[in-house]
């Protein structure tokens, strides 16, 4: 699975232990063994209204128009968490249908959500190192108009 792809897990295990149903985006191909994500939500009331990265908001979050991809409502990224999947484990899960793939954004929208997800305070190092890393290899493999 590519950066950008979107996916639905009606069994989602948030970092309070809570588990729910969740539509969350990878910002990585799984190439190191591991997928980084973040959640969604279509509640933006702690969030801007400008299409792309709000990066100035309190809380740092890529913003989706409805209309703009396919998802059917407005969507905001939470890019203040991030989340880590055993890349098999997930691949798995998907290939069994326990975790639906919902959908992937064009590339050029996936650059700007890895561009925008890179200046989180919230990464880790080694989370950082891998969403540049998947950055510089879409923007390497997309043509230059497309960005």
């Amino acid at each position: 699975m590519s950066p950008g792809t979107f996916l639905f897990d009606d069994n989602f295990r948030f970092h309070d232990g809570n588990i729910g149903q969740k539509i969350f985006v990878l910002l990585n191909n799984g190439s190191t063994g591991i997928y980084v994500a973040a959640k969604t939500t279509s509640h933006g009331d702690r969030y801007g209204i400008q299409h792309g990265c709000q990066i100035l908001d309190r809380f740092l979050n890529f913003y989706l128009v409805q209309g703009s991809c396919f998802l059917k409502k407005n969507t905001w990224i939470q890019l203040d968490s991030f989340y880590e999947f055993k890349s098999d484990k997930l691949m798995e899960k998907v290939m069994i249908g326990e975790i639906k793939r919902i959908g992937v954004i064009e590339p050029r929208q996936t650059i700007e959500l890895l561009k925008c997800a890179s200046h989180s305070d919230d990464l880790s190092q080694s989370q950082e190192t891998i969403v540049i890393s998947s950055l510089e290899t879409i923007k390497a493999s997309v043509s230059p108009e497309a960005i």
